[in-house]
């Protein structure tokens, strides 16, 4: 279960919470826009999260990865916008250069 402790440590800075729950999570990130899903598992004697993913509100989530505490999860969320963002960057510069 993702504790009020937990989802208090969640920086608003940085992402939105639109629905938590007991084992669920959906945030969006403030940077790229994309929406995230966690859904925590403790199934049998273990813990895990599962991330899933999407670029727009309204569309369908994939599963992007898993990570074994709820801060690992919104590391690798940064690290995507990184890296996202990064790339939409030089897509926009590639466009630039050409005639």
């Amino acid at each position: 279960m993702f504790t009020a402790k937990k989802l208090k440590n969640i920086d608003a800075g940085y992402f939105s919470v639109i629905a938590s729950g007991g084992c669920t999570l959906t945030i969006q990130s403030k940077n790229t826009g994309h929406c995230w899903h966690i859904l925590l598992q403790e199934y049998p004697h273990f813990r895990s999260c599962l991330i899933y993913h999407t670029h727009r509100r309204g569309t369908p989530y994939h599963e992007h990865g898993h990570e074994a505490t709820l801060s690992g999860c919104l590391s690798q969320i940064r690290n995507h916008d990184a890296c996202w963002l990064s790339r939409k960057s030089r897509r926009k510069l590639h466009k630039e250069v050409r005639p």
